[in-house]
């Protein structure tokens, strides 16, 4: 005989056959590999490395600033070693360290009313009627050391001044130029920097005026 089904309350069948409950199985977030770890450990390592070096650099700058002084007036050194046959000029490095600004006038063999240098003419016949060669050196806050012609020629100028710590100022137009880099930053004559001359440091500050054209002399 087959098995009836029972009938519930109100008539409906009701299956005997209990179902399969569903299993509903959660997944695990993934985790991160090995190799992604490290990645990760090195790029945290670096950012931290970064920021720190950054800091330490920025407090470093800003020491070596607050040590030097904001404004500086140029002093004369008047005892330049010559050598070479009157196509270089040597002074202590000491003093140009301690001191600077530092200006030479270096006596020219022969009288002279203007040179050209890097295709700029220099009227040197306003200067002690052509018989000198105005030099500047000057000590950076980053302790570079730059050797130039001491000129301003658009305005007849021959004089400088430091200020603020980190702009050489022309004492006549007062053009101002990055001391770093003579690179200008303000004022009429921006282009019109003292002009470079190569110069080799040691113990002393050697000045080479071989590409000049000229010869000084003691």
């Amino acid at each position: 005989m087959g098995h009836k089904k029972k009938k519930g309350k109100h008539g409906a069948q009701r299956s005997s056959v209990v179902q399969p409950q569903q299993v509903f199985r959660i997944k695990k977030k993934g985790r991160l590999s090995k190799g992604m770890k490290i990645l990760l450990a090195i790029f945290v390592v670096m950012i931290i490395g970064g920021a720190a070096y950054w800091q330490l650099s920025s407090q470093s700058g800003q020491s070596i600033q607050r040590q030097y002084p904001q404004t500086v007036a140029g002093i004369f050194y008047s005892t330049p070693t010559i050598t070479s046959g009157g196509t270089k000029a040597s002074l202590p490095y000491n003093f140009v360290d301690t001191k600077k600004l530092v200006f030479l006038d270096l006596k020219l063999e022969t009288q002279a009313n203007e040179i050209t240098y890097q295709s700029r003419t220099i009227p040197l016949s306003l200067y002690q009627n052509g018989e000198y060669l105005p030099i500047l050196v000057i000590s950076t806050p980053l302790q570079k050391v730059i050797s130039g012609i001491r000129v301003c020629e658009p305005c007849g100028s021959f004089s400088f001044h430091i200020v603020q710590a980190k702009y050489l100022d022309c004492d006549t137009c007062h053009t101002k130029w990055d001391i770093e880099t003579l690179i200008g930053v303000s004022g009429g004559c921006p282009n019109y920097p003292p002009p470079k001359l190569t110069s080799s440091v040691g113990s002393s500050i050697e000045i080479d005026l071989s590409s000049l054209g000229i010869k000084v002399t003691s």
